[in-house]
C-alpha cells in the first residue's frame, strides 16, 4: 500500500466539521503529557499550556488535539497521566463541554484507536479527593483524521497525525 493511498483511505473515512469565517481554532499535536516525573518533557510547558488553554476557551476557540497528546509509549497507565495533570484535563473537559472538543489519536496514543480503550480511560475517571467517579469526557469519539469544512466556499483542510505515512514506509522498508 502507498502512502497516498493509505492517506486518501483516512481522508475518506474522515468525519467533516463545518466551519465559516468567525470560526476560530486552536491545534495542538504532540504535546506527550506525562506522569510528571523527571522523563516527562511536558512537565515543564504544563503552566504555559494551561493558561494557553484558559485564553484559547474565553476567546471561544474549538480545540483541535491532533495526535500524541498523552505519553503512552513511556506511560503505562492513563491513570497516572491524568492523575499528574488534572489541572490540565480539567480545562480540555470545559471545551468538550462546550461542543468545541475534538481529538485525533497519534503514534504515541495509537491505542485509543479502540473504542472500548477509550471508552475505559477516558469517559470518567476518578477523583482523587473525594475518591468518587466523575464524568472527562463522556461520549468522546477518536478520530484517525477529521476535515474541517469552510461552508462559504467548500474547501477542505484535512487533519492527520501523520503516523500512517511513516507506518506504510517502514512496512514497505521491512522495518515493521
Amino acid at each position: 500500500m502507498s502512502v497516498s493511498t493509505r492517506l486518501t483511505e483516512v481522508f475518506q473515512s474522515a468525519q467533516e466539521i463545518p466551519f465559516d469565517d468567525t470560526s476560530r481554532f486552536i491545534f495542538f499535536s504532540d504535546c506527550h503529557r506525562g506522569d510528571n516525573r523527571w522523563a516527562d518533557s511536558f512537565a515543564k510547558n504544563q503552566n504555559v499550556f494551561f493558561f494557553a488553554l484558559e485564553y484559547y476557551f474565553n476567546e471561544g476557540f474549538t480545540y483541535f488535539e491532533i495526535g500524541d497528546g498523552d505519553e503512552l509509549y513511556e506511560n503505562k497507565h492513563f491513570s497516572d497521566i491524568r492523575s499528574a495533570q488534572s489541572h490540565i484535563f480539567w480545562r480540555m473537559r470545559e471545551f468538550y463541554r462546550a461542543g468545541r472538543f475534538h481529538m485525533i489519536y497519534g503514534n504515541h496514543d495509537l491505542e485509543r484507536a479502540n473504542p472500548k480503550i477509550v471508552e475505559k480511560t477516558l469517559f470518567h475517571y476518578i477523583d482523587d479527593r473525594t475518591g468518587q467517579r466523575e464524568p472527562l469526557f463522556d461520549g468522546l469519539q477518536l478520530h484517525e483524521g477529521l476535515v474541517i469544512k469552510h461552508t462559504p466556499t467548500g474547501g477542505k483542510i484535512f487533519l492527520v497525525h501523520g503516523h500512517q505515512a511513516l507506518l506504510v514506509l517502514l512496512v514497505r522498508e521491512g522495518v515493521y
